[in-house]
């Protein structure tokens, strides 16, 4: 059986290469065109998935007294009887400043002090949080709007 050459098989993929090449710029010329001559498209809603979306809608503006902002964890635990003894122990001295509350963040109970829309004060409040409890943090979270 004899080979074909090496310019041979070259040339015999390169026409191929051409003819695709063709095609394509072919169907995109033509494709356009009968796209725009069809006309309206319509679409009907089944009536109950136009209700879930009026109460996604609903729901997105309820939460809208939510911003993004900063909470100073001062611990975590797995039970909820620590974290609420960890409260107590804030309580005293942050909590009429700041506010503490606990907050169940599967698998864990979070213990945190304020809320703080400003980073600066969030900052200022960790110096302050951090002389009690050493290993306080400042949490990135999503927190109430505060009232104006």
């Amino acid at each position: 059986m004899k080979r074909p050459k090496i310019s041979t098989l070259f040339a015999m993929e390169l026409s191929v290469k051409h003819f695709l090449l063709f095609a394509l710029l072919v169907l995109g010329y033509l494709a356009p065109g009968k796209l725009a001559a069809q006309g309206k498209v319509q679409v009907d809603v089944d009536p109950s998935v136009k209700e879930m979306e009026e109460n996604r809608t609903k729901r997105r503006k309820a939460n809208s007294d939510k911003v993004r902002g900063y909470r100073i964890m001062i611990g975590f635990f797995a039970g909820r009887a620590e974290a609420e003894n960890l409260k107590q122990q804030a309580k005293d001295p942050f909590g009429a400043k700041f506010g503490v509350n606990v907050l169940y963040d599967e698998p864990n109970f979070k213990v945190y002090v304020g809320q703080f829309t400003n980073a600066d004060d969030a900052d200022a409040a960790l110096v302050e949080i951090r002389k009690k409890f050493p290993s306080a943090t400042r949490i990135s979270d999503i927190i109430r709007r505060p009232a104006k």
